[in-house]
């Protein structure tokens, strides 16, 4: 299959399938960028379900949420196995051709996309795999079905590399949420996913081996003169006293300190003109001021366990919370982390308003409905940047937001009556925004009187590692992240919890990835990491709210019979609008049958619930008794039956043909009947669907034929 690309290739698991395809332009060498220019777009298939798209064109759109995950976790695995030097564009496209309820997609895209790139020509310097892992009633679960997904207190996706003759293993990718899991639980988990990693790993270099004709090609490297090289090593000589200076200057925040490095490299540049008359080009000179800028963080930490804003590598920056900002909001909260600034919203709306997936994405298990929701915006101004034309949600700020959000569900109670919308908006950013809004969302929701299980915190921890001229691997570890050091380092590791256990985590490297010793390491540390958090955010608030701010709905759900449901969401819930319309309060029909109402405030509920009770007596008759007969006036002959009047003010009832008589009748007219005449009835009670009442006459004169009919015989 597409012989065409570069490399290609299908991964099959049962009746589920996923082709990954591999392209790269190694022949037009960019410039020198220090960022390899990978794409990665994984597409859903609705073909691939045997379905057809619901939307008007009924065809794939473009990418949904879940597509943008997807891609983000095959790219974040993928990224740490080219080599440093690839600066070529390359693409990876992952496309499903079969699922069923049993196939897990990323997975089985990742693998793919790994088995293309080793029988294509672009170089990587290992091979990544990829598992998922379940926690169920305490077993653990390798690559479990959706079911078990579903049941899982724990949903672990993991990446890795394994270097099978010197037995050194990587972790290179984690995705996870899960109920507060224990840091011993958590690695036990790791492990039993990373012997599932080693057996795909071990059968894509057996594949490799055994295609004709893969050879990894010589790509064109970034090549400078001997003169050129010497006149750099001048430039950077000539810099890195001056960045040291100016990262070390504890006077410095952020933006200060990055307009000082920009008018340095600017200012040294402009100096060395002429003695690189022949190379003009200002931004690779740039390029190379931050490589230097870069290299001389990495030292500090490394060689003199120092940071640029003067803290120890176990530090946190100062915290400072602000909660209840507005009174008009149901819950509001301000984190900020040094120069990381995130304020959180909470809005109270009817269960209606809960995120309800497309029907591809439910099939595919991707996607579930959820009352509470977390959205997360990043805008320019957060880094002193000016807006890009037709600017939307990025797959940055998707991915964050996915992110807060699992930190948080797991912890928000299942039976709250109310759908959550928790706004998270940066507004200032210089470090890990999506830790600093789990912060700010765990806070906001205190606030509005949410009882969370447990309150979450959350934490970024980098690394730094080299390799001595021995080959020994040097490293430190770092809490709490600034975004320069995340931009100097080799990992960026996100994660949430509460006290407990971890509930979210993201790891990215940039490194050849993480052994198990490293791991572990950063586990601990980011335990510790987010115990200080939560020390500091009980400062704030201790506890939620005892009650609802005045401002949130009232939200109640009432039992209705059958029929009375009916009048209420009848052509097109023509009378739960109306009552809407009049009183402001919103009704909505939950699955099993109950009415939630949700009310601005306490009058608007009781002017609905009077409302709705004079509708419905309004639309209801005066109660009859099962099975008695009633004397009933005809006030209209129709084609299918007459309409009578028992009881004088009562609405007419409907006696259709089938219950005139015991006979077959065409038209109720050949029965003689005449608008005036009163005709014996007998009451049969409600339609339990319609609420119609049920009138019968067939009955009635059935017994009397059988009755005349013994009379005449007597005679």
């Amino acid at each position: 299959m597409a012989r065409l690309a570069d490399g290609s290739a299908v991964v099959y698991e049962g009746n589920n399938a996923v082709l990954a395809t591999v392209t790269s332009k190694m022949k037009a060498m960019g410039s020198h960028t220090g960022f390899l220019p990978l794409s990665v777009d994984f597409k859903q298939s609705a073909a691939a379900l045997g379905r057809i798209p619901t939307n008007y064109l009924r065809r794939e759109m473009s990418s949904s949420d879940v597509d943008i995950l997807y891609s983000r976790i095959i790219d974040r695995s993928i990224r740490p196995t080219f080599p440093k030097d690839f600066f070529f564009d390359t693409q990876i496209m992952c496309k499903p051709l079969s699922l069923d309820e049993t196939g897990d997609p990323v997975v089985l895209g990742l693998n793919a996309a790994s088995t293309a790139l080793a029988i294509s020509p672009v170089p990587v310097l290992r091979t990544v795999a990829a598992s998922r892992v379940a926690l169920v009633d305490g077993k653990i679960i390798v690559n479990p079905n959706r079911d078990q997904r579903k049941a899982s207190k724990l949903d672990l996706l993991l990446a890795g590399t394994a270097d099978l003759e010197q037995k050194d293993y990587r972790v290179t990718m984690i995705e996870m949420d899960g109920h507060q899991i224990d840091m011993e639980t958590l690695s036990e988990c790791i492990k039993h996913g990373f012997h599932e990693i080693i057996k795909i790993i071990t059968a894509i270099e057996e594949l490799r081996c055994k295609v004709p004709d893969v050879k990894k090609e010589k790509y064109e490297k970034f090549h400078i003169s001997p003169e050129f090289k010497a006149v750099l090593e001048q430039f950077t000589d000539m810099i890195e006293a001056r960045i040291r200076f100016i990262l070390l200057d504890g006077m410095l925040d952020k933006q200060k300190r990055d307009e000082s490095l920009i008018r340095t490299g600017k200012d040294v540049i402009r100096f060395m003109k002429d003695e690189i008359a022949e190379y003009t080009n200002e931004d690779f000179m740039m390029e190379i001021f931050w490589l230097t800028v870069r290299r001389v963080i990495r030292q500090l930490v490394l060689e003199e366990r120092k940071r640029v804003d003067g803290r120890t590598l176990t530090e946190f920056r100062k915290i400072n919370i602000e909660v209840d900002m507005f009174k008009k909001l149901h819950g509001s909260a301000l984190f900020t982390r040094g120069q990381s600034q995130v304020m959180a919203t909470v809005t109270f709306d009817s269960p209606q308003a809960a995120f309800r997936p497309d029907a591809i994405a439910e099939l595919l298990g991707a996607q579930e409905m959820k009352k509470f929701m977390l959205h997360y915006e990043f805008p320019p101004f957060a880094t002193n940047e000016l807006p890009k034309a037709g600017r939307g949600s990025s797959r940055r700020e998707i991915g964050h937001g996915i992110l807060a959000e699992k930190a948080l569900k797991h912890m928000v109670p299942k039976e709250f009556p109310y759908a959550i919308r928790l706004a998270c908006q940066v507004l200032e950013s210089a470090g890990s925004t999506s830790m600093a809004s789990a912060c700010a969302g765990s806070l906001a929701l205190y606030d509005a009187g949410v009882e969370l299980e447990n309150p979450v915190g959350g934490v970024a921890i980098g690394m730094i590692q080299e390799k001595d001229n021995s080959g020994n691997e040097k490293y430190e570890i770092l809490t709490d992240i600034l975004g320069i050091e995340d931009f100097a380092g080799d990992m960026d590791f996100k994660m949430a919890g509460t006290q407990i256990g971890f509930t979210a985590m993201q790891l990215d490297v940039k490194s050849s990835g993480l052994s198990m010793d490293q791991l572990t390491k950063s586990l601990s540390r980011g335990q510790s990491g987010i115990d200080h958090v939560l020390d500091e955010m009980n400062k704030a608030i201790a506890k939620p709210r005892a009650q609802f701010k005045p401002t949130v709905p009232i939200i109640e759900t009432i039992d209705l019979i059958s029929y009375k449901r009916m009048l209420l969401f009848k052509n097109g819930a023509q009378n739960a609008k109306l009552i809407e319309a009049e009183t402001g309060v919103k009704l909505h029909q939950e699955l099993d049958g109950s009415v939630v109402l949700l009310a601005p405030n306490k009058e608007k509920m009781d002017a609905a619930k009077e409302y709705m009770k004079n509708l419905l007596e309004e639309q209801t008759d005066t109660q009859l008794d099962y099975g008695g007969i009633y004397k009933a006036e005809i006030v209209e002959i129709l084609e299918h039956g007459v309409l009578v009047t028992i009881k004088k003010g009562v609405r007419p009832m409907l006696i259709n043909n089938n219950n005139l008589s015991s006979q077959r009748v065409a038209h109720a007219s050949a029965l003689g009947f005449e608008i005036g005449q009163q005709i014996h009835v007998q009451y049969l009670g409600r339609d339990s669907e319609t609420g119609q009442h049920r009138l019968s006459r067939k009955l009635l004169q059935a017994t009397n034929l059988r009755t005349q009919s013994f009379l005449d015989d007597k005679k």
